[in-house]
Formats: C-alpha cells, sequence, structure tokens
C-alpha cells in the first residue's frame, strides 16, 4: 500500500475550528494561513483550548480578502490585509516574545462574547470589587519573524508564526485507527481525527510506524520529521460540543498505547518518557523553495536523516 495524504487542515487562528482543503501551498513556515492569528489575553499571553474549550466552537472561514470568524453568536470580519492603526507591541507564546499587531476593539468584544458564554470561571475582580468576564484580543504576527524554535530538531531555516513548536504536524490514519480500537476495547467512544487538530493526514503506514521514520519523499519536495509530538489534554475536549472528557480520554489510552517515545541524537538526544503521550510528528518542509501539496500525493519513506 503506497504512502498517501489523505487529509489537509489549517487553522486560521490557533485553536479555533479548522478549514479542510484539498490543496494547500507549503514553505519554512508550514502551510499557508495556518495559525496566522492568536489570541491574548489581559497580559498578552497566548490563549489556547487548554484554556479556553469553548475555542472549539467558533468557526474560520478564508475569502481573498477577509478572515470570518462565525459562531452562535453570529460572524465577525477581519480583513486580511491590516487595516489596523496600533503599533507593534510584545505578547507571548510558550517561551516566545513576538511582536504583534491588534485587530481591534470590535473583535475583540465579538470574541469574548463568542468565548466566555460557558467559560465562566474566565472572569476577574477589579478594584471597585465589580466581578466581569476577561476580554480576549486577537492578534497577528508584525512584520518580524517569531524567534526560531528547537532548530536542533527542526532545521536551521525553518521558522512557525503561532503554531506551538514546529510548522507542520503529520498525523497518520492508522495510528487514529489503532487508537480508537483501543478505546473500544475500554467500551469508551471512537475519537475523530480533528482532536489532534494535524496539517497532513495520510495512510499507509502501520500504525505508530511514523515515530521511527526520518520523514517522506514527496513529488519535488522532502516533509523532515523533527520529533514526536507530545499531547496534552486537548485531545480530550470533543471538537463539536467544547465539552471534556470526565477521564481525559483519548489521553489516558493514548498514553498507554503509545507513550513519547526517545528522539534525537548526541546533545539533543531525549529519552522515551512513558508518563506522556505522543501522537503524530512535529515536521517541516526540507527546503527553501515553496511548494503544493495535494490530497492524493504519493509519498515515498525517507530512512535516513542526512
Amino acid at each position: 500500500m503506497s504512502i498517501c495524504v489523505t487529509d489537509l487542515f489549517i487553522y486560521p487562528v490557533k485553536s479555533l475550528r479548522g478549514i479542510r482543503l484539498e490543496r494547500a501551498q507549503l514553505d519554512i513556515r508550514g502551510l499557508e494561513d495556518d495559525r496566522r492569528w492568536m489570541i491574548i489575553d489581559d497580559n498578552n499571553k497566548f490563549v489556547t483550548q487548554r484554556r479556553l474549550p469553548t475555542m472549539a466552537l467558533v468557526q474560520t472561514q478564508l475569502t481573498d480578502s477577509h478572515l470570518i470568524l462565525k459562531s452562535a453568536h453570529g460572524e465577525c470580519a477581519i480583513a486580511r490585509e491590516y487595516a489596523g492603526k496600533g503599533a507593534p507591541f510584545s505578547a507571548v507564546i510558550w517561551g516566545d516574545n513576538v511582536q504583534v499587531l491588534d485587530e481591534g476593539d470590535a473583535v475583540s468584544a465579538w470574541l469574548s462574547e463568542a468565548l466566555n458564554e460557558k467559560n465562566s470561571g474566565e472572569q476577574h475582580v477589579n478594584e471597585k470589587n465589580v466581578t466581569r468576564q476577561k476580554k480576549w484580543r486577537l492578534v497577528r504576527l508584525a512584520n518580524q519573524p517569531r524567534p526560531m524554535s528547537k532548530p536542533q530538531y527542526l532545521g536551521e531555516q525553518t521558522h512557525t508564526v503561532f503554531a506551538d513548536m514546529a510548522p507542520l504536524l503529520m498525523a497518520n490514519q492508522a495510528s487514529l485507527d489503532a487508537l480508537n480500537a483501543a478505546l473500544a476495547a475500554k467500551g469508551e467512544t471512537p475519537v475523530p481525527m480533528n482532536r489532534f487538530r494535524p496539517n497532513i493526514v495520510i495512510t499507509g503506514l502501520a500504525a505508530f510506524a511514523e515515530h521511527k521514520l526520518a520523514g517522506l519523499m514527496g513529488q519535488g519536495y522532502n516533509i523532515r520529521f523533527g520529533y514526536p509530538c507530545e499531547r496534552c489534554v486537548m485531545p480530550s475536549i470533543d471538537q463539536m460540543t467544547a465539552e471534556k472528557h470526565p477521564s481525559m480520554e483519548p489521553y489516558i489510552t493514548l498514553r498507554s498505547i503509545n507513550s513519547m517515545p526517545a528522539y534525537g541524537k548526541g546533545e539533543s538526544a531525549k529519552p522515551a518518557n512513558p508518563k506522556a503521550a505522543a501522537f503524530g510528528e512535529n515536521a517541516y518542509l526540507a527546503q527553501a523553495q515553496s511548494c503544493l501539496v495535494l490530497v492524493g500525493d504519493k509519498f515515498q519513506v525517507l530512512h535516513d536523516a542526512s
């Protein structure tokens, strides 16, 4: 069985609902339009579903001119070409300080209404002892690259915008099938691939065999695998309802059948971690030129890391 691309996804706003594609441009920052915006809190720190599960309920759409956000509260349109007047300021995503531009008060008000409805814990008391919901702001990267994350695993030329670490997340359908079989054996409900928010989904490999490969060779481009993706509890959030599984499934089962393997070499070597779960591979395009990736693209295995 050949290795084949079966799905492509982008997530224009970090942690909001994604978009399924038939084709996408790929460069050293990942798939075009993937995680080009993020949401921050009052302290200018990034926010994800780990903190605000209702982010899963906000849909995204891209037109030639606008990013469209949709929720039960209606729609909000943001120009793809920056229309704000604010100056760049510093925000934090993981350990990185990045320069960002704010999309404005109207967008913030819309987001705050859409996201706060079920997140009643996200409130604080001001100096007048009045409790109010927190405000969330939408930002994009200013004209300054984000600091490089883990070049020892992801290549010296690799950059990301607002992805956690790597430009690409590759997922193997057989690995999801194995997880769902293990869940079913425990009487748990199988989960869809959207729980893991991949960019590229492939078939043709055995379950979890992706962790043993250096990468994949496509027609005119190579994708290198940097290291396995250590999962947090976010896959326990139903992407259609924003509800968390009370027993942290599928995380618990995933950890039991595919814990975090060892990776890296020499001074960059990391030992296996049986207390953490792995799903998918953090990956990057191993060339400077951009390329087009299509559903249906075929790959060959890249065995060595040279």
